[in-house]
């Protein structure tokens, strides 16, 4: 941190809560693994009181279990503490919730982060998936001059067992496609079902937005633009018809590049063909991603690569819920 952020920071000290300044005197005077990952879980409880049973605020504390403190909501009676009904409810071994929230921030494979984390690779893997679907995306709308792209990924079906399909008017159940060996490409050229679209926007600012899409129509665009895009932003794509379908179904302005052109003044698209190079980086690095994951994965790259080495402590918060961008 450098000496300017440094000195803001010591301003806000000041208006910190008693239980805030208390929280920042025990993390610098340093703390056990357990004792630390339970504040970062209990931060968000410990703000919000709110029970997860009725959704009533307000719970008083009530004494503590597995090391973790316990609330009680007077509204329905129920005892809860900061994991229930979360993703990470009923995991194992907390105290090195750190380490491998240091590992997601480091976008290392399952093998180095169980040894980071002295854990079998199976619990790594289930930490992973758990974490990440916990994560919730920021709302933020994109402004301004925007770029929109899709790329294509290619369908995984690894480690699923339904993947095939019935032959109608047959009994008998037959494949769908023949099954790839591992590092094989699609069995048709060019753009098929076997590939699966990802669209990605961005503006100027650097709020980017990604999701699934279920097919390339202006329709499809539009579920997912419609959204998060301002009705002043000026949306920059490539000459794929769709987008200026999509865009006068939007009111709003649109610039399309011609085929081969990759810039045109402020007119660009580099921004998120950055983006998707940088998603398929993480893909490569863990080997292909099965496709049922690949939204986790789309977290795993807003939190980890758009967001650049998050801390241990963010990744976690992001865990728990905490919006991020």
């Amino acid at each position: 941190m450098d000496s300017g952020r440094f000195q803001a920071w010591l301003e806000e000290i000041d208006s910190l809560t008693e239980a805030q300044q208390a929280e920042v005197q025990s993390i610098l005077a340093g703390r056990s693994a357990q004792a630390e990952v339970s504040a970062a879980l209990e931060a968000k409880a410990v703000a919000d009181r709110c029970c997860p049973h009725c959704q009533k605020t307000g719970a008083i504390s009530r004494g503590r279990a597995n090391g973790m403190r316990r609330f009680y909501c007077r509204g329905c009676g129920k005892t809860f503490n900061a994991l229930t009904g979360t993703s990470l409810a009923h995991l194992h071994h907390k105290e090195r919730w750190l380490d491998f929230a240091q590992s997601l921030s480091a976008r290392e494979t399952i093998t180095k982060s169980a040894a980071r984390c002295a854990v079998a690779s199976t619990t790594a893997f289930r930490w992973r998936h758990r974490f990440l679907k916990a994560i919730k995306t920021d709302a933020a709308k994109l402004s301004g001059i925007v770029e929109a792209d899709e790329t294509y990924v290619l369908e995984s079906r690894k480690g699923s067992r339904i993947w095939q399909k019935h032959d109608q008017g047959k009994s008998d159940i037959v494949p769908d496609r023949k099954p790839r060996r591992r590092g094989s490409k699609a069995s048709k050229r060019g753009l098929s079902k076997q590939q699966v679209p990802v669209l990605v926007a961005a503006d100027r600012n650097g709020t980017t937005v990604s999701a699934i899409l279920s097919g390339v129509s202006a329709k499809d665009l539009g579920k997912v633009l419609r959204p998060v895009i301002q009705k002043d932003a000026l949306l920059v794509t490539d000459a794929g018809t769709a987008y200026g379908a999509c865009a006068r179904d939007m009111g709003i302005s649109h610039q399309a590049l011609g085929v081969g052109e990759h810039v045109r003044g402020e007119v660009h698209i580099q921004t998120v063909n950055s983006r998707h190079e940088r998603l398929k980086d993480l893909l490569r690095r863990h080997r292909g991603v099965a496709t049922k994951y690949l939204d986790s994965y789309l977290k795993w790259f807003h939190l980890a690569t758009i967001r650049q080495d998050p801390t241990p402590r963010a990744c976690l918060n992001a865990a728990m819920g905490w919006t991020h961008a």
